[in-house]
């Protein structure tokens, strides 16, 4: 398995994680996977926060419009006001995230 494999992990990825965890058929951990991001996505859609306990909560801000700059073109543009997603990780996702181990694990990876 390359980096990029590593890194993105698919709703098929989620599906079978489901799958093994539970020992539901594909099919239905497949389902489980869609019916539990569309919640997340509709949540969001309707402009409401999503916590899941222990993990983290995603918020939608609204973004104001504000100056930028086009850097290849050397011109100012306005970047338009917009809605954004955030995630804020739970305390002990962050807490566990700095574990001892985890850290040593990863700048021995570097």
């Amino acid at each position: 398995m390359n980096d990029k494999e590593q890194t993105n992990i698919t709703r098929a990825h989620l599906a079978e994680a489901v799958c093994k965890a539970t020992g539901l058929p594909r099919t239905d951990a497949g389902v489980f996977v869609e019916v539990f991001l569309d919640l997340i996505s509709d949540t969001l859609l309707r402009g409401e926060p999503m916590m899941i306990s222990g993990f983290g909560k995603f918020i939608v801000l609204k973004r104001a419009a504000r100056k930028g700059r086009n850097v290849k073109l050397g011109t100012n543009v306005m970047i338009e006001p917009r809605l954004a997603i955030v995630f804020k990780p739970a305390p002990s996702l962050v807490s566990r995230l700095n574990e001892e181990p985890l850290r040593k694990k990863n700048s021995a990876a570097a």
